[in-house]
């Protein structure tokens, strides 16, 4: 089955016309998937649901979460375009242990659990792909630790944008924040109040440029060194 979807784990490359012919791709797991698009807002699953299927996004970004201890909503992950499944640490589990939300408009492949395991049995190129998805999920996830970790909040901060940046880590670019301060601030365990400051400080030294609903790089080297904790952001004399 052709497909748009070319950072997809389970793509088959074809050489003919280079990397990618010019129809798409073909999928490895051809009956097994489904093409679908979320609306922003609208819930891919919910924590609890019957484990059922995962997915892989064409375009678009998800927002996973789950109830703390207190039923408040926790922002745990964020999933784009790429090797990252979503869904893929509930595909031995009967339900969800997690929620995913559409953040903006999401297209994407849902995959059915059953029948990706039992592709698998005959095929060990597709686990082998799997098994680099979820390499790819453990870095993601180790990413995230870090700019949660223990870093000042600027750190924190910086970590998390050059995460949710697109394309090359040389390159500058804009690219949409489909998450609230108050979001971030949840997700990094800082305040609001921090995260409008800091990230308003980063404006005024000309590290980011903040457009209502996206940031624009500016520095990618500056943004970087203040990550590392090699820069600090002072609050404009």
């Amino acid at each position: 089955m052709p497909c748009a979807n070319c950072k997809c784990p389970f793509n088959e490359l074809r050489a003919e016309n280079g990397p990618f012919s010019a129809d798409g791709v073909l999928c490895m797991l051809s009956t097994a998937v489904q093409d679908t698009r979320f609306a922003r807002g609208e819930n891919l699953f919910l924590q609890g649901q019957t484990s059922s299927s995962l997915y892989s996004l064409t375009s678009g970004m998800v927002k996973i979460w789950s109830h703390d201890t207190d039923g408040r909503e926790q922002i745990v992950g964020l999933a784009s375009p790429g090797k990252l499944l979503v869904g893929l640490q509930s595909l031995n589990d009967p339900r969800y242990i997690y929620s995913a939300t559409a953040a903006t408009e999401v297209h994407a492949c849902r995959i059915n659990h059953r029948a990706l395991l039992e592709s698998m049995r005959d095929r060990t190129d597709i686990a082998i792909r799997l098994i680099d998805a979820v390499n790819t999920q453990l870095a993601h996830s180790r990413a995230l630790m870090q700019a949660m970790g223990h870093k000042c909040a600027a750190a924190k901060i910086a970590s998390f944008l050059l995460l949710m940046a697109p394309g090359s880590k040389q390159g500058n670019g804009r690219f949409q924040l489909p998450f609230s301060r108050l979001e971030i601030a949840g997700l990094l365990g800082l305040s609001e109040e921090t995260v409008c400051r800091m990230m308003a400080n980063m404006k005024r030294s000309g590290v980011i440029h903040a457009p209502r609903g996206s940031i624009e790089v500016k520095d990618r080297g500056r943004l970087r060194a203040i990550a590392d904790g090699a820069a600090r952001e002072h609050p404009a004399a």
